[in-house]
């Protein structure tokens, strides 16, 4: 399948909020990167970020503890380091939980409040919530510190027609996160030695070859806490930009196919799109896909795909020329599946 605007839209917003370039696991992020209150942990946990890096996100909240809210139904999403998790509640209400390994706590909309940190059980923790603008559903977000502005847990409550649950199930979440943080004992993902949850996205283009891409500062770089996405220029889909993004899906691409280092890959183009899946915005944008492997465990029964994307101002043919170039060089740098 192709590689979706909202799919891109979580990993630059991932990068914006994880380790800048350069940083070291241990190491914090850009000092703008995050909210200017603190709330310091008065517990010292024991978990890295590396530890952190190769859990299961979606053993992180336990099923018995959500199954108050309603039905309980995990995703593996669409990239390590995420897990969508959709519990049905009465009157067919659907909410959507969605846990995400990042480095700092999550950035709000343009002009909302920054996440208020407050303490829970000793453990630093960023709650914000809102209003969806078009749909009206109350969002609710928790965000678990590990490591101060170096290893967070997002979790993201969203789709509460009501108002009355997404906090409630975000603080249920955050609680059993923290109870987890605490023993030290996190579910590792299990991943496969020559599996892309093991690689660096940003470890694939040089910046010499980033330079190649119309308007950008290829000195920018935004790197994604577990190394999935990494962004080059720009951090938004309305902004020029290069991407190199790593996902795992249970379809055949889509797209204008040709073949990339031996593999199965698809062409796809995207025009500008004044209001890009109610994400705002969008430049054009071009990118090829390419099958790497398969996935597994946690993603048993679906293949990795590596996404080399180019968006501006620039022509199709232009935009698809460059994202063929550089695919073929991101590929070269990975071990053979």
């Amino acid at each position: 399948m192709a590689i979706s605007a909202a799919a891109l839209a979580v990993a630059l917003f991932a990068a914006g909020c994880s380790a800048q370039d350069n940083a070291s696991s241990e190491a914090p992020a850009d000092a703008s990167a995050g909210p200017t209150q603190s709330a310091p942990s008065t517990v010292s946990l024991s978990v890295t970020s590396e530890e952190l890096r190769g859990a299961d996100p979606c053993k992180l909240i336990d099923e018995n503890v959500l199954a108050e809210f309603g039905k309980v139904k995990y995703d593996k999403g669409i990239s390590y380091g995420q897990c969508d998790i959709v519990l049905d509640g009465p009157d067919d209400e659907s909410v959507s939980v969605f846990v995400d390994l990042q480095a700092g706590p999550s950035e709000g909309a343009a002009g909302d409040p920054a996440p208020t940190p407050v303490l829970r059980d000793g453990v630093t923790v960023y709650e914000s919530e809102g209003i969806g603008e078009l749909s009206g559903d109350k969002n609710c977000t928790r965000d678990v510190v590990v490591r101060e502005r170096i290893a967070t847990v997002a979790i993201g409550v969203f789709g509460d027609e009501a108002g009355s649950r997404a906090c409630r199930i975000a603080d249920t979440a955050a609680g059993d996160v923290i109870r987890l943080l605490r023993s030290g004992d996190l579910p590792s993902a299990r991943h496969a030695p020559d599996s892309l949850a093991n690689q660096d996205a940003c470890e694939l283009v040089k910046k010499s070859e980033a330079a190649r891409v119309p308007d950008i500062d290829p000195g920018e770089r935004h790197a994604e806490f577990t190394g999935q996405s990494c962004t080059w220029g720009g951090k938004s889909i309305d902004e020029p930009h290069l991407y190199v993004l790593f996902q795992h899906l249970d379809d055949a691409l889509e797209g204008r196919p040709l073949t990339v280092g031996g593999r199965p890959a698809a062409v796809n183009y995207r025009p500008a799109d004044e209001n890009s899946n109610l994400l705002g915005p969008s430049l054009p944008s071009c990118a090829v896909d390419v099958e790497y492997g398969k996935a597994g465990p946690t993603a048993k029964g679906r293949t990795e795909v590596v996404s080399v994307g180019v968006t501006g101002d620039s022509s199709r043919q232009k935009l698809c020329s460059l994202a063929q170039k550089l695919a073929p060089k991101a590929l070269a740098r990975l071990p053979e599946p």
